[in-house]
Formats: structure tokens, C-alpha cells, sequence
């Protein structure tokens, strides 16, 4: 069957992330011990004791996201044999997918996450921004509504249509005033808008300068050509040359994001994986594909549910023996 492997990207992230999986599976384990030693930052305490206004931080919330997601698409292939025929990631998510398919190794990868984030956060600091999901609501509509608050000369007011991540959402970065105005005119001629768990405008020219100082960084990377295609962000096409995974990423920051357009060439595979924190991204696709099969990766139920769909072995449970898995506390996703 053909595999297609997306990775969610900022604002999946919720406290407890990756838990479930780190109690069980040593190369869980291994992956959190090289990051927190690559970047001196205890990951465990961070994605599972710290909170959640901690791990929203952009210098947290980054490379916390790359290492689950990463880390689970490592147990897959080394423990389960699963491997992609082609992968995506959205906006930070794309570092994670370029490492699974061969083109920068995980310490490489974690270190300009570190960098872009140390960048991106000091942008969002420095500014009151956002961004706002809007659901079921003409694209150009709120391309017209975006042009009523949006100054192009100023970074004082900005509304810009940021992510296309789907037919039904559309999602605009800008200052905080202008999203309540947007937010406000959508719902007032019937949609919805619902501000994003995350801590600044990205994907906007609020995030320029911080662009323009990580690519200093990013060129200076090895990258490898990709062993899987990966379709990219800032244009939703097909690429596996260094050159061009280079390109996409020094624009990726301030970039529009073209998401769906990277989905059309999933719709081809058998199975569509999402690999790391969270739902959101799997659901988005089911909603606009019902008839495709989806399934998000975060515990090992998840795991057993794929292997019985690609017709492999299913893993005999494991039992904790101080605390079985029925009587574990929840743990809390955190909403768009």
C-alpha cells in the first residue's frame, strides 16, 4: 500500500505529547536523550511536566514538536518497518518530514529549529500578533475583508491570508486588532473564526526579519537529496534536491503556506499518516476526503491500527504493572 506521512506543525503541540509512547519504546527514549543533549533542554520536563503557556512559547514549542513527531516516525520505521512513498509537513513540520525522507539528520534538524525559533520568537515579542482560523468561509471574501484592515507599507496593521490548509479553512496572520476586526466581519455575514493556540503572526511579513536572519543559518546546513519526495509548502510541489529544500525553507518563515495544494498530490495514496502531536491535521483531510483512510499517530493503539491495516503483525500488550493504561489520567489536547 502506498503510504503518504504528513507532520502537524506549531499549535498541535499539547502538555503530555508523546507520553504514552515514551513509557514503552526505548527509541522514544533515545531520541528525547540526543535532543535534550543537542540543545541542553530537558524535552521530558518540557512536553511532560512543564505547561502549556511554557510549551506555547515559540522557542519551545518548535523543536518539542520536530522531536515527537520525529522520534514516533523512527519507532515506525525501525521497530514496525513503515515507511513513507511521500511526505508533507506544515510550516516546522516540514523539517520533520525532510529527516524522515533522508535529507538532514535529526541533530542538524533540531539545531535550525532552535535557531528559526530563537528568531521567530523575538519577532513575536516584539509585536502583538496572532493567528485566526476561519471555517467554512469563501476564500475570497475574507481576502476582501483582509484588504479592509491591512496596510501593506506598515507592520502596524497586517491581515494577510496565511495558510490554505484546506477548502473549508483558511487561516489569516496579522496584529491582533486587525484579527478581532476580521474575526468579527466574518462571523457578522455568518461564518466562524476561531483564534489559534499559537504565539505570533507567522507565515506574515511580521516574520520577515526574522527570515532574513535564520537564512544566514539555514545555507550553511547539510542537506542530502531526498530519498522520498516531499511536497513542499511555499508552492505545493514535488521536490527533492538540497537546492530546493533549501529554497523552500529560507522562504518558508513569511511565506504563505500551500498547504492543500502539497494534500492533492496525496490524494493518490492507499493510507495518509499523520505523524506527531495531535489530530487536527488527519480530521482536516478526512473532512474534505471522507472516503480516504486517515490515521493520526500518538499512542500505541494507533500504531496497532495501522499495522492491521497494512495486513502486518499487531504487537502482544504490554501491561504496566503500577498503573494500567484504563486508569491513566487523560491527557488534555490542547484546542485550536
Amino acid at each position: 500500500m502506498r503510504i503518504g506521512m504528513i507532520f502537524p506543525g506549531q499549535g498541535s503541540q499539547f502538555l503530555g505529547m508523546g507520553k504514552n509512547l515514551y513509557d514503552q519504546e526505548r527509541i522514544i527514549q533515545e531520541h528525547f536523550e540526543l535532543a535534550s543533549s543537542c540543545l541542553d533542554t530537558n524535552f521530558v520536563r518540557l512536553c511532560f511536566a512543564s505547561s502549556e503557556r511554557e510549551l506555547r512559547e515559540v522557542a519551545n514549542t518548535q523543536t518539542a514538536i520536530f522531536l515527537v513527531s520525529a522520534s514516533i516516525a523512527a519507532l515506525l520505521k525501525e521497530k514496525y518497518g513503515i515507511v513513507p512513498d511521500l511526505v508533507a509537513g506544515h510550516s516546522l513540520g516540514e523539517y520533520s518530514a525532510i529527516h524522515v525522507a533522508g535529507g538532514i539528520s535529526f541533530q542538524d534538524a533540531i539545531y535550525l529549529l532552535k535557531k528559526r525559533s530563537e528568531f521567530m520568537d523575538s519577532a513575536v515579542k516584539s509585536q502583538e500578533g496572532g493567528m485566526l482560523a476561519t471555517l467554512k468561509f469563501p476564500e475570497n471574501k475574507l481576502q476582501l475583508i483582509c484588504e479592509q484592515y491591512d496596510r501593506p507599507e506598515t507592520l502596524d496593521y497586517v491581515a494577510e491570508v496565511a495558510n490554505y490548509n484546506s477548502p473549508s479553512q483558511v487561516v489569516v496572520s496579522g496584529t491582533l486588532p486587525e484579527l478581532r476586526g476580521v474575526k468579527r466581519d466574518v462571523e457578522a455575514l455568518g461564518g466562524k473564526a476561531i483564534m489559534l493556540n499559537v504565539a505570533g503572526a507567522f507565515h506574515s511579513r511580521m516574520l520577515a526579519q526574522a527570515e532574513k536572519q535564520y537564512s544566514v543559518y539555514l545555507l550553511k546546513a547539510d542537506f542530502r537529496p531526498l530519498e522520498i519526495p516531499l511536497a513542499n509548502n511555499i508552492a505545493g510541489k514535488l521536490v527533492w534536491s538540497p537546492k530546493s529544500i533549501k529554497d523552500s525553507l529560507v522562504k518558508q518563515t513569511s511565506s504563505h503556506i500551500y498547504w492543500w495544494k502539497a494534500m492533492g498530490y496525496f490524494r493518490k495514496m492507499d493510507v495518509i499518516v499523520e505523524v506527531g502531536p495531535g489530530t487536527k491535521f488527519g480530521k482536516m483531510i478526512k473532512r474534505e476526503w471522507p472516503e480516504k483512510v486517515v490515521i493520526s499517530i500518538n499512542e500505541q493503539e494507533d500504531i496497532n491500527k495501522l499495522l492491521q491495516l497494512l495486513g502486518r503483525p499487531v504487537p502482544e500488550p504490554t501491561y504496566d504493572h503500577e498503573c494500567d493504561h484504563e486508569s491513566r489520567p487523560a491527557v488534555q489536547q490542547a484546542s485550536l
